[in-house]
């Protein structure tokens, strides 16, 4: 707020006016926008504007359950009114727990797969660090998120791992407050109390309680992608084919000459399907094959070196060519 010029407590519109103010003033002096001096000015207010967008995203925050697999049990954490701790923590000789996510990044809903593998990762990094950590599970019954409660990290490793994966947001829990801790440092954090709950059941770590379903989840997605990209080059197939259609783009006729003793090339008839060449068809006296069968390979298709006549006489079936005709 000082760079923007600012006070601490001003509104965003006051601080955009302070930052356009400021900005100008700057300009007037030296109109170069590439100075050090803008450039701070200009990273301050970009800054200020995602911490704003971040403090919308948040108000409209419901405070949700978070369950604990601690042990041979499940702990149910439910925010309270600000100073209110009801139950036991949990964690003995833990100062504090950081609950964790790393679905649906910035509020964007991912699929199920997606979001399983970003949590993938998440777990990996909190495992790297050798601390202490729990399964947890956040959310109500129409949204929940897979989640990780870790001991030992600082407010600030808490909230950069937070950011590193995209989160508006972690929570934090002492044994004095239940904190929603926004991951960007220039957003206040909302310190709440807190009730404590047992169910004497163990929480299953969701991440390893299905691997097979989750496998298959991604490899029916990997399926799925590879199928419409199928489907897409298909499309883009058909709509050359009809434009060329449309422009009378057809390839042309073999203009090489006929052999001697040959009958004169005529357009080529439909290829035949592939995986197999079609039996000859007997020519008629133009050279053109009848409607009903597959037109006959056309001497324009052979090599134009001359040969014994005897070769050119004899059947379309059985004459040795270079070429694979209709299939080719």
């Amino acid at each position: 707020m000082a760079l923007l010029g600012a006070q601490p407590e001003a509104t965003a519109a006051a601080a955009s006016r302070s930052y356009l103010d400021r900005r100008r003033d700057l300009l007037a002096h030296d109109p170069d926008w590439r100075r050090p001096e803008v450039a701070r000015l200009d990273d301050a207010f970009g800054r200020l504007s995602a911490a704003a967008d971040v403090e919308r995203r948040l108000a409209g925050y419901r405070p949700t359950r978070v369950r604990i697999g601690v042990g041979a049990a499940t702990v149910v954490v439910a925010p309270a009114a600000r100073g209110t701790t009801e139950g036991d923590f949990p964690f003995s000789d833990v100062e504090r727990v950081h609950v964790l996510t790393a679905f649906n990044p910035r509020s964007r809903a991912l699929r199920p797969h997606e979001n399983a593998n970003r949590q993938r990762a998440l777990a990996g990094r909190v495992a790297a660090t050798g601390l202490p950590s729990w399964p947890a599970v956040g959310g109500d019954e129409k949204n929940t998120e897979l989640s990780i409660a870790v001991a030992g990290l600082t407010r600030a490793r808490a909230r950069a791992l937070g950011a590193e994966f995209e989160q508006d947001a972690i929570f934090e829990w002492t044994p004095a407050a239940w904190s929603l801790v926004p991951c960007d440092e220039l957003v206040t954090p909302r310190e709440l109390g807190w009730r404590v709950s047992r169910v004497a059941a163990p929480l299953p770590d969701p991440l390893a309680a299905r691997p097979g379903a989750d496998a298959a989840t991604t490899a029916a997605g990997a399926a799925l992608e590879v199928a419409l990209a199928a489907e897409a080059e298909a499309a883009e197939a058909a709509a050359i084919a009809r434009a060329r259609d449309q422009a009378g783009d057809a390839p042309p006729a073999a203009t090489d000459p006929a052999e001697p003793g040959q009958p004169a090339a005529s357009p080529a008839g439909p290829a035949a399907p592939s995986g197999g060449s079609s039996p000859a068809a007997p020519s008629t006296p133009s050279g053109a094959a009848p409607a009903a069968e597959a037109a006959p390979v056309s001497p324009a298709d052979e090599p134009a070196s001359p040969r014994p006549a005897s070769a050119a006489k004899g059947d379309a079936s059985t004459t040795p060519r270079d070429h694979g005709g209709a299939n080719e």
